[in-house]
């Protein structure tokens, strides 16, 4: 009873936060299906006070769909579609194997043959639906879950294979020992499960609110705090090319600060349609942008900063409404070249573009090495 209540309150605990929460579907399924699994868990063992019907027919399948509901709001806390048939193909099984070796034809072995690989099952399909999100800071969360799962699957299999030699009994005898654990273990696991599932739900919500953080919100790109963290130690190898928008002051004085910021939102969204894994591309204040190559020698990182004058130039009339252009500074990093000097390499290379003309790249000339 202490870990049906422990399981009612920590569902309870699910239903508020969907109501303060951006993962809201999730969190309602996991708290509907832990007050449904948990249903079906006290009739199962409540069984010799109440009904066949209810202890088995309607208990075994109860838990299952509870099971169902958590993988199911896994799935969508992840961003996949649900996969229903997952869960309620063993849900159907286990009310036609309840009523056949519960009522019809009472096996108890049978039905632990049968109900036993059905967690197993779930427990898989649990981790499988939360797995996506291991990159996304969950660790902690996630093996919350994964020791809980596995844990839980050992015991049924354990049991499956005492029901198969013909030692099992029925989980509401508890005076042996083995089913003291048996009860001990489901009850627990499935609390630290649900615990496990709440912890990576606020582990989530701490690493949205990290990268909003370090998020420009009208661009989408890094902002300079989060660019200090990013960087890497050395930069040698690394390109740096200094982005400024041509006349932006004019843009928004002739269409207003609206048209502005739509420009400065089509900038930010080219630049991060250029990027490579490993590339960084930052908002460093105003109409100025800063866009960050690994490993690219010059010829190739020429080509890139044209490639994004290009396609700023090209793009923009059908994106904006407006002619846009900008001017780029590329400079290399050497060894012992620290992003402070870098940046003033490629803004040099800017400024050289602008009195140039503008609409145009300038590369910075090869420097010393500089701290």
């Amino acid at each position: 009873m202490a870990a049906f209540m422990a399981a009612l309150t920590l569902a309870g605990l699910a239903g508020w936060l969907a109501s303060h929460s951006h993962h809201a579907g999730a969190l309602r399924r996991w708290a509907l299906g832990a007050v449904l699994a948990s249903g079906g868990a006290l009739l199962n063992v409540s069984q010799g006070l109440v009904s066949a019907e209810l202890s088995l027919v309607v208990g075994n399948p109860l838990m299952v769909v509870g099971l169902g509901l958590l993988i199911d709001g896994s799935h969508r806390l992840a961003g996949n579609p649900a996969r229903p048939l997952w869960w309620l193909l063993p849900a159907l099984c286990l009310v036609f194997t309840s009523y056949w070796w519960g009522m019809k034809s009472p096996s108890l072995a049978s039905r632990v043959m049968v109900f036993s690989p059905i967690i197993i099952w779930l427990m898989g399909c649990l981790l499988a639906a939360l797995w996506p999100l291991r990159r996304r800071g969950i660790g902690v969360g996630l093996a919350f879950v994964g020791i809980a799962a596995l844990l839980l699957s050992v015991m049924m299999l354990v049991r499956a294979l005492w029901a198969w030699q013909g030692h099992v009994q029925p989980v509401y005898a508890f005076g042996t020992p083995f089913n003291m654990v048996v009860y001990l273990v489901g009850a627990m696991s499935f609390v630290a499960i649900q615990t496990g599932l709440l912890l990576v739900h606020q582990l989530l919500v701490i690493a949205d609110l990290r990268l909003e953080a370090e998020r420009d919100p009208l661009t989408g790109l890094l902002n300079r705090h989060a660019l200090a963290s990013r960087l890497p130690d050395a930069l040698q190898g690394w390109a740096l090319v200094a982005v400024d928008i041509d006349h932006f002051k004019q843009i928004n004085d002739t269409h207003g600060h609206a048209a502005g910021d739509k420009v400065l939102a089509f900038v930010g969204q080219t630049l991060l349609r250029h990027l490579r894994e490993g590339d960084l591309a930052v908002r460093m204040g105003g109409e100025e942008f800063a866009v960050l190559l690994q490993g690219m020698q010059k010829p190739d990182a020429l080509a890139v900063a044209e490639r994004l004058r290009s396609d700023l130039q090209r793009l923009a009339p059908q994106r904006t409404g407006l002619a846009v252009t900008a001017s780029l500074g590329l400079a290399l990093a050497t060894p012992g070249t620290g992003f402070p000097a870098l940046w003033r390499q490629a803004d040099a290379a800017l400024y050289a573009a602008k009195s140039g003309g503008r609409n145009r790249v300038e590369c910075a000339a090869a420097p010393g090495a500089t701290a």
